[in-house]
């Protein structure tokens, strides 16, 4: 009877091309040629019998099928390197302090914790916040996540996701169905916005996009300002207006129904959220499992249904916390 099981290193080619649609970083990842990527994955696209990936204008993107089976292979992935990790290095840290702003924490990071402290039952896993966006000092927790440091001299940097700005309101607030919603309306409503002028040089302005819906020198804009951009997200839930938010915060808040995206136009961050550490800590088994996880949940916001929707999107480059 035929091994049910692929090969493994057509799976290892698979999981990292997942992992960042985009063939040239997931050889980088794995040590090897952009063609030995692309020659594994045609292998494993063969002995399954159908297509993972197809190509788009902005590079690979996963088929149905292959979204499915990313998911699947890439946790079993993760299990097994946490099983090696855990027989071969029973000595393991005891702790993991991460340090992050308050609004990762409460709209990514909490909600999907579970999954990340079931791989490492033993390890006392816990939260420091940090206000505002700055470098990050290894005083601050083992780890840190930072949005916009993809370099910071003595750290050891990893790249987590990349995001885009969506526009964002309680359904409450439109008193009629999403698909009569003009978008001119939108100007009839607060616009909810959170700034730390002392730490961004440049973030996305309401009027950047207005621009791109077609509603350009706009006047008598209402504006409420917030400090962090949790509070934003929950004073759109509230309906206190509409707001410019990373996708991977309001990813939840949109499935539940609290949020509805008005428009498919989206603002391309060309920064991201990173991992930083010191570079000793970088073959940590705990930390390189956290850093793996952490990408494996931003990918199931990239490939979820919303995200695939059909959308126009303009890059910018600015820090929008």
């Amino acid at each position: 009877m035929r091994d049910q099981l692929p090969p493994l290193n057509a799976l290892r080619s698979f999981e990292m091309a997942g992992k960042y649609l985009n063939v040239a970083r997931a050889a980088q990842e794995l040590g090897v040629s952009s063609g030995a990527i692309s020659q594994q994955v045609h292998a494993l696209e063969k002995w399954i019998g159908c297509r993972l990936f197809k190509r788009t204008n902005r590079g690979l993107d996963f088929t149905e099928p292959g979204a499915a089976y990313y998911e699947e292979i890439s946790n079993a992935m993760e299990n097994i390197r946490t099983a090696t990790q855990r027989v071969g290095r029973p000595d393991v840290r005891k702790g993991l302090v991460i340090s992050v702003t308050a609004s990762f924490a409460m709209k990514f990071l909490l909600p999907r914790l579970t999954g990340f402290r079931d791989l490492w039952p033993d390890v006392d896993i816990s939260i420091s916040t940090v206000e505002l966006v700055n470098e990050y000092q290894a005083s601050d927790g083992d780890v840190g996540i930072r949005y916009g440091i993809a370099h910071q001299s003595g750290m050891w940097c990893k790249e987590i996701l990349r995001d885009e700005l969506l526009l964002v309101a309680s359904p409450d607030l439109l008193k009629q169905p999403l698909q009569e919603f003009d978008l001119e309306n939108v100007l009839n409503f607060p616009f909810l916005i959170d700034q730390h002028p002392k730490i961004i040089k440049e973030y996305p302005s309401w009027e950047t996009y207005l621009m791109r819906l077609g509603l350009a020198n706009v006047k008598d804009l209402m504006f409420r300002e917030f400090s962090q951009q949790w509070m934003v997200i929950e004073a759109a839930i509230n309906g206190e207006g509409v707001a410019l938010a990373k996708r991977c915060l309001v990813k939840n808040d949109l499935d539940s129904g609290r949020l509805v995206s008005l428009s498919d136009i989206e603002l391309e961050l060309e920064s991201g959220y990173y991992l930083l550490t010191l570079p000793e800590n970088s073959s940590d088994p705990v930390i390189r499992s956290f850093w793996k996880w952490l990408g494996q949940e931003a990918t199931k916001i990239s490939a979820s249904p919303s995200a695939q929707q059909k959308s126009q999107k303009a890059v910018i480059g600015g820090q929008y916390l």
